[in-house]
């Protein structure tokens, strides 16, 4: 027993050594580094990261509110009324519609403060628009009365008036965009209907003066053009303001052409009374009137030179009737001086006689007061002046 325990403690022992020479032997172990730790405030960063909130019916009812306020300003040209407030408003529409789906409560401020912009900038706009249009409305009615418009379209003038007054009512109503609508619609019908007049004229002085001839085609089609005018009135108005606008455009050249041709004839007649007028001196006898009436007929030639035929062939005419009035004035003076002049020599002539059947009974010595051997001479200018009376 005792033998065994004591194999059993050398053996303990003998283990005990072996561990003591292993650990003299063996170099220490370094030490492992500690991991370090990441910066507080990466972490923080992290945890603060944005969160989307999500968009609902409410920020996106207010960003189509804003385009819909937008849109409108821009069919009417608000822009330009308020430029400064234009500006800030896009500003904001900008910003909302960057934080739109991303920062809801930003989002929503700028849609608000867009909105709040674009609704002053309508109606300060608006209501300066509606102001001006019926301002042009009333003129174009009047001067469709002037033309007659209201005489010979009655129908057609009512519906313009029926589209003035709902102007006028949406207006009082605040309804500003159906007031600057029916506005339209009542501007182009009274100007529709003053076109149509103008048609009327021009196509009666084209056919009193038979002008049909020299441009036969644009007679036709500015016929053709009235009617599409008379049918698209009342409906599409915007339509029959431009067909009725071409119809006067076509009957014009007609005119014009016709024009042309009368001025060329006007033009040799005016020419004849002039050389007339030269040929007894006119430009000297009566100055001023020849200057005028020569600025009459150079003002034909300009307006010939511009295409402007009945211009021309109106300055033509005037030149002509100047032209006459002095051939007629120099003539008439210059026949009074003959007649003048002839009435003192037959007098001259009588007063010699008298005076040599007086010197027969009663001769008069020489050199008496008053006596003389010279003839009288009587002078053109003296005759048909002040003296002569």
């Amino acid at each position: 027993m005792k033998k065994n325990k004591w194999l059993s403690l050398a053996g303990t022992f003998f283990v005990l050594a072996l561990t003591v020479t292993a650990c003299k032997s063996t170099p220490p172990a370094e030490p492992v580094p500690e991991p370090i730790a990441a910066p507080v405030e990466n972490v923080v960063q992290a945890v603060a990261a944005p969160v989307s909130k999500p968009v609902d019916d409410a920020l996106t009812a207010l960003r189509d509110r804003m385009e819909a306020l937008r849109n409108d300003c821009l069919k009417y040209k608000l822009d330009s009324y308020k430029a400064d407030e234009w500006v800030l408003a896009e500003a904001a529409r900008a910003a909302g519609l960057k934080a739109y789906g991303v920062e809801y409560d930003v989002a929503k401020k700028s849609f608000e403060e867009a909105i709040s912009r674009y609704e002053s900038i309508q109606k300060t706009g608006m209501g300066k628009l509606a102001a001006e249009l019926e301002s042009s409305i009333k003129e174009a009615r009047a001067a469709a009365i002037l033309a007659g418009a209201d005489v010979y379209y009655p129908d057609q003038f009512v519906e313009a008036d029926v589209a003035a007054d709902t102007a006028l009512s949406l207006r009082e109503s605040n309804d500003f965009g159906g007031a600057y609508d029916a506005g339209q619609k009542a501007l182009l019908r009274y100007q529709t209907l003053r076109k149509g007049m103008e048609v009327i004229a021009l196509k009666l002085k084209i056919d009193r003066n038979g002008f049909e001839q020299y441009a036969p085609d644009d007679y036709a089609s500015a016929g053709v053009k009235y009617d599409e005018a008379a049918a698209a009135y009342g409906t599409a108005d915007a339509a029959a303001y431009e067909s009725a606008t071409a119809s006067v455009v076509l009957y014009n050249k007609v005119n014009n052409a016709g024009f042309k041709v009368l001025t060329a004839e006007l033009v040799t007649k005016t020419d004849e009374i002039r050389a007339l007028c030269d040929a007894i001196k006119a430009q000297q006898s009566m100055p001023a009137p020849y200057k005028e009436a020569q600025f009459m007929y150079e003002a034909g030639l300009t307006q010939g030179n511009r295409g402007n035929w009945e211009a021309a062939y109106g300055k033509y005419s005037d030149a002509t009737t100047a032209f006459t009035d002095i051939f007629q004035e120099v003539t008439l003076k210059r026949n009074a001086a003959d007649v003048a002049i002839a009435a003192a020599k037959n007098k001259q002539d009588e007063s010699s006689e008298l005076a040599a059947k007086a010197d027969e009974l009663a001769p008069l010595p020489k050199n008496a007061e008053g006596y003389s051997d010279e003839p009288i001479i009587l002078d053109e200018t003296t005759v048909s002046g002040e003296e002569t009376k």
